[in-house]
């Protein structure tokens, strides 16, 4: 359990701002130095329990803003990077097997539903969400006080830390927050933050999403938090539609999308299609409901 981050305070400490215009986007690139792994428990399937899971996921904190994403996604990033220079020399007919190949690989890694990043700067309190549909990346930013806590008087020991409730509703659901005191960054995983301390624990009400903090360290080695130079602006709604209507037709929308030469072909388009659907049916339970 580390203590010693004590020295960096307050650098990542928020505070809270009354309004704001558009936060513009962080620009240069800065040194890691905080990293919290939190495990996520959740039921993909609200009517099945038996489809919950876990995974893994990762808080990276720099000095004017933080990084969260998931272990499938970093995974997943790092092989399509390293094929990119191969693909772009390959002929048409080779391509096709370069991303086969890094299809594979991705498919034998972790397996994970959360392909977005979240970025939360600390001027502002400014919250992105950064997606790709398709071939497409795309970022919208969540209005200035989307979270309203209540923080509550009840304390408790959790994970090692002296841990304090609040509570706030988000995305059609109930939550409840661990944070504490002992940490003074003011942030915590996915979209939420802006308490007077280090989430370790934030539930919602039916258990269905669990985010609990495993570790929480220094790098050990150097590592730049970036924000993505090359995202599109959308609204939310946009964003979730645009996402909806891929969703119903996934390969008819990449390879509408994707360069001359660059189509995937499926051995069995019909039943690959079939699966995809049926994969979306089955994640009908998302963390934000609304």
């Amino acid at each position: 359990m580390l203590r010693s981050f004590l020295a960096l305070a307050p650098l990542l400490l928020l505070t809270v701002t009354a309004a704001r215009a558009q936060t513009p986007l962080p620009a240069a690139p800065e040194p890691v130095q905080l990293v919290a792994t939190y495990q996520l428990r959740f039921q993909p399937d609200s009517t099945n329990p038996a489809s919950a899971r876990t995974e893994r996921l990762f808080l990276e904190m720099g000095k004017s803003f933080s990084r969260f994403e998931s272990e499938g996604k970093r995974l997943s990033d790092s092989l399509t990077a390293g094929m990119g220079d191969a693909i772009k020399n390959s002929s048409p007919s080779d391509m096709q097997d370069q991303i086969q190949r890094v299809m594979d690989k991705i498919s034998a890694g972790p397996r994970t539903g959360f392909r977005h990043v979240i970025y939360k700067a600390t001027a502002g309190r400014a919250v992105w969400f950064v997606g790709r549909i398709g071939t497409a990346t795309y970022r919208y930013e969540e209005p200035v006080g989307f979270l309203t806590w209540t923080i509550a008087a009840a304390t408790a020991t959790i994970g090692g830390y002296a841990c304090q409730r609040a509570t706030t509703t988000f995305g059609g659901r109930q939550w409840e927050a661990w944070f504490t005191r002992e940490v003074p960054v003011s942030d915590g995983p996915y979209k939420f933050g802006g308490l007077p301390g280090l989430i370790v624990k934030v539930s919602d009400a039916r258990q269905h999403y669990v985010y609990e903090l495993l570790s929480l360290r220094k790098p050990s080695a150097e590592r730049l938090l970036t924000f993505p130079v090359k995202t599109t602006a959308a609204s939310k709604a946009a964003y979730l539609s645009a996402a909806a209507d891929f969703n119903r037709d996934p390969m008819g929308r990449i390879n509408a999308s994707a360069p001359a030469g660059a189509k995937i072909i499926l051995a069995n388009p019909e039943q690959s299609q079939q699966t995809m659907r049926e994969r979306a049916r089955k994640n009908n339970n998302p963390l934000e409901l609304k």
